[in-house]
């Protein structure tokens, strides 16, 4: 779908062009630019489906994708400027001063990640523990033009939120990792700090990566749990970990008759609820939609992803659905920001 609106929107630029009046060799040079992004976001396959023509090694092939992504909502900013401009009558180089105010504003939107903070009262936990809190963090995407300042700035509100508990929900690595040592170092001083232990799920993007790096690994030698449809019990609570594998994923397999009256938080990916999560669950956390990542994106990715983003209350059980804390290809964003999520599970 991106690929065609891409070169829809590339293409309607060209012939505005064309017909405004500006220099053939302005016109030609955009030309150029049309083939020579098209070209190479397919064969550094820009949505992971062209493995037989990623020619592009390790590295090249991370940041040529999310060029050419850049480029494409680039254009698709421009498109929508050139139309504005064209309502009301104005000057075609209104719409690139438009243009660029926009690619400004997107750019700083996707790097400005902010904590955001959620209360849930429960009968459940321990009578010792009056107050769990639980840090997580999905889809950081490590790699591409993720920088080591944009992640630095992630896990430094993680630090200062002290959590007890810290949990991955996905597409924290969408990268080869030789190359972000000291992003995997902080993600390591994280999990050691956290009181009860760091947890972990695979999303899509680990999946994508597992035929370079065993992705899996990399993030167990950081200290932390990876959950692969798994359980874990730490601080009288209970931890299931839907692996991305299956779309929906099943409950019961991993829940035991006691848990009934423990506090259960799911991990999962992906924010449509297990098969069989009636009444078997009291949080789930998940990601994955990044918020549809660009303004109206997110009603759409609601709808197909059977979502609200935020809290909510689904199958007797809380859902909290994160807009993550990096961006997938373009570094950019419009009105739906990231975040680190702090939620402070408060027993009653």
């Amino acid at each position: 779908m991106l690929w065609q609106l891409s070169i829809f929107t590339q293409l309607y630029l060209w012939l505005k062009l064309k017909r405004s009046g500006v220099s053939k060799a302005i016109t030609n040079i955009f030309l150029l630019l049309i083939f020579f992004w098209l070209i190479i976001g397919y064969v550094a396959g820009y949505d992971y489906g062209h493995a037989e023509v990623n020619i592009f090694p390790g590295r090249w092939c991370e940041i040529l994708r999310a060029l050419f992504m850049t480029w494409t909502i680039i254009t698709i900013l421009s498109f929508f400027a050139v139309v504005a401009v064209s309502i009301i009558g104005a000057k075609l180089r209104y719409a690139v001063v438009l243009t660029v105010i926009a690619t400004l504003y997107c750019m700083g939107e996707a790097y400005y990640v902010t904590p955001r903070y959620v209360t849930i009262h429960t009968d459940k936990l321990p009578p010792d523990i009056e107050k769990l809190r639980v840090v997580y963090l999905t889809d950081a995407h490590i790699g591409g033009l993720s920088t080591h300042w944009h992640f630095s700035r992630v896990m430094k509100i993680v630090e200062d939120s002290h959590p007890d508990i810290l949990a991955l929900c996905g597409d924290i690595i969408d990268g080869v990792m030789s190359y972000r040592g000291r992003e995997l170092a902080m993600l390591a001083d994280a999990a050691k700090n956290a009181k009860y232990g760091a947890y972990a799920v695979n999303g899509n993007h680990e999946y994508y990566w597992l035929l370079d790096e065993d992705v899996e690994q990399i993030i167990r030698d950081c200290g932390v749990n990876m959950l692969i449809d798994e359980r874990a019990e730490t601080a009288g609570i209970t931890i299931i970990g839907v692996d991305d594998r299956i779309e929906g994923g099943w409950l019961k397999p991993f829940l035991k008759p006691d848990d009934k009256n423990k506090f259960v938080l799911v991990l999962k990916h992906r924010p449509g609820l297990p098969f069989d999560a009636e009444g078997n669950f009291d949080l789930q956390i998940s990601g994955h939609t990044h918020g549809g990542q660009f303004w109206p994106l997110g009603y759409f990715k609601d709808r197909v992803a059977d979502s609200v983003q935020g809290l909510s209350r689904k199958a007797g059980g809380y859902v909290y659905v994160s807009n993550g804390s990096g961006f997938n290809g373009a570094m950019m964003r419009l009105f739906v920001p990231p975040e680190v999520t702090v939620i402070d599970i408060v027993g009653e």
